[in-house]
């Protein structure tokens, strides 16, 4: 007959009963979605491979901003960059400051580069901030999903047309990138379950991060309102869960000496920005396109969906592989549903949305977006579609991997071998050789003369010592009446309101019929008009219809 066992019999170690009596027994532990555990592999102690991943994409990175990076003629924007450092220090600021610009990236920009140095000197440090920040996204992928999402993260960031065309500019854009990335892993580090409110190596990355991104652009001011917004959720986490008051004390005075460094080390310059511009700072950006559907196209492909765009135009260049942008856009979204109950995952999602949607706000009243002012939400989305490619199944990954590489890289090409840039070398090469004293020179934009100025061969004599250079139409027409022959420009050197080459030709109908077109790539056309009864000359001189090319150069 079976015996019922009693309640006190003896129960072997690995007896189910034995191991529910023990669950039961255990103190519950306060429940809080903000600490899902993490990714396996996740945050732990890097391994060999993990070097080796984070050295070939860094090379990777940096082989794709060297490329070509002085085929492309500067822009307005590097135009006033290369003028800038040439200046001596008092002029400097003054300079920036009187053009809203913090001095402190032209201030750099002058030590590292050498006197009067050229196309891809200038744009040197750019990528090797930008290759920097192709590792320091590996890094805060790996802490969020391990291995694989950091892998897929920094091929993104390694490959994106976005990060590697302003990682081949003279401007600050991409060391803006490298210090809110630097920033952004301090503030992961401060998310992570176990580690507490005292994280030294966290609390100085975000604060030296943030510090360093103000003063070099305005634009991270939005990172100010996301990373401090991370921080409360943070805070607001850590109180559901048990945290030792030494612990909630260290994270208090963190949070606070932070804000009140970057108040210090950072106020004074944009009190100095508002002076300089009269607190007109809005009214300066009325060459910003209004906000339309296919702007805001332009600006989320092109940061996020491994776009290639325009620098003078809002438009997008032919893409190479249309696969890319659903396919990156979908692991984005695969990326923050994995993430969404997890605080490093709030943080990622603050880090790439508020700066996207603050513009986007102050849109609707005064046109501020443009692809450029996002460009550093562009790391956290990246580490997101990082995570959600570490979805896919173990067996897959390395397929996913060298597909990836091989789309990105085919992507780049429009990049290199388009023009992403007005060829005003091109122009002012063909004005400097051809102009002859007493000609004038009429330019369709106020900031043309800058632009011939800087972009001129240095062995012909400068444009201005042989011909009047003016964008005023009545300037030229009365020249032209006196025997000047003109050279009519047309082309932009900005974003902004351009004149058409229609509405150029329609305005100069007063210099009659143009004997000359000459074409200096794509975006600029130079209108030849003979002075009052010299057509004859000008034409044998210049048959009528040219384009200008250079050695190399793809119009």
């Amino acid at each position: 007959m079976p015996v019922n066992p009693s309640p006190h019999a003896c129960v072997l170690p690995s007896s189910p009963r034995l191991r529910q009596a023990r669950r039961d027994e255990e103190p519950a532990r306060p429940a809080s979605p903000a600490y899902e555990p993490a990714r396996p592999g996740a945050g732990s102690r890097w391994s060999a491979p993990d070097v080796l991943w984070l050295w070939l994409l860094l090379v990777l990175g940096l082989a794709a901003r060297w490329l070509h990076i002085g085929r492309q003629p500067f822009w307005l924007d590097e135009v006033f960059t290369y003028q800038r450092v040439q200046l001596g220090l008092g002029a400097l600021v003054a300079d920036s400051l009187a053009n809203r610009h913090l001095p402190n990236y032209y201030l750099m920009l002058q030590w590292l580069a050498p006197p009067d140095a050229g196309y891809a000197a200038l744009r040197m440090p750019s990528a090797w901030f930008g290759t920097l920040s192709v590792g320091v996204v590996f890094a805060i992928a790996h802490r969020v999903g391990g291995r694989a999402a950091a892998v897929i993260a920094g091929l993104l960031m390694a490959l994106s047309p976005a990060q590697v065309q302003y990682g081949q500019e003279a401007r600050s854009y991409a060391l803006v990138v490298l210090l809110i990335a630097v920033a952004l892993w301090g503030l992961v580090r401060l998310a992570l379950p176990e580690r507490p409110g005292a994280d030294r190596a966290g609390w100085i990355a975000y604060t030296l991060g943030t510090i360093g991104a103000l003063d070099v652009l305005g634009d991270t001011l939005p990172w100010l309102l996301a990373s401090n917004l991370a921080l409360y959720f943070v805070w607001r986490a850590r109180r559901e869960t048990p945290w030792t008051p030494p612990d909630a004390a260290a994270f208090r005075r963190g949070w606070l000496l932070s804000q009140l460094a970057a108040l210090v080390c950072c106020a004074p310059f944009y009190v100095a920005i508002l002076a300089a511009s009269d607190g007109q700072m809005l009214h300066k950006f009325d060459w910003v396109p209004a906000l339309g559907w296919h702007n805001l196209w332009v600006a989320v492909g092109s940061t996020y969906l491994m776009r290639s765009a325009l620098v003078v135009r809002m438009g997008l260049l032919p893409t190479a592989v249309a696969l890319l942008a659903p396919v990156v856009a979908l692991l984005g979204g695969v990326g923050w549903f994995r993430l969404r109950k997890r605080l490093d995952g709030r943080v990622l999602l603050l880090g790439f949305a508020v700066l996207p949607l603050s513009l986007l706000a102050i849109s609707l009243f005064k046109p501020v977006l443009v692809p450029r002012y996002i460009l550093w939400s562009a790391a956290p989305f990246f580490v997101l579609a990082g995570v959600g490619a570490a979805a896919l199944p173990r067996r897959i990954a390395p397929m996913a991997v060298a597909g990836l590489l091989l789309m990105g890289a085919v992507n780049l090409l429009p990049l290199y071998r388009l023009e992403v840039k007005p060829r005003w070398d091109l122009a002012a090469s063909t004005l400097a050789t051809r102009v002859r004293p007493g000609d004038t020179v009429l330019t369709a934009d106020p900031n043309a003369p800058s632009m011939l100025r800087a972009l001129q061969p240095k062995q012909v004599p400068a444009i201005e010592a042989s011909a009047l250079v003016t964008d005023r139409l009545d300037v030229a027409l009365a020249r032209w009446r006196q025997g000047s022959r003109v050279w009519a420009v047309n082309g932009r050197s900005a974003l902004g309101r351009g004149e058409d080459l229609v509405a150029f030709e329609a305005r100069l109908n007063a210099l009659g019929v143009p004997a000359a077109r000459i074409r200096a790539g794509k975006e600029i056309t130079i209108l030849v008009f003979p002075a009052p009864g010299a057509a004859a000359a000008v034409q044998a001189e210049a048959p009528a219809t040219r384009r200008v090319s250079s050695p190399g150069a793809s119009t």
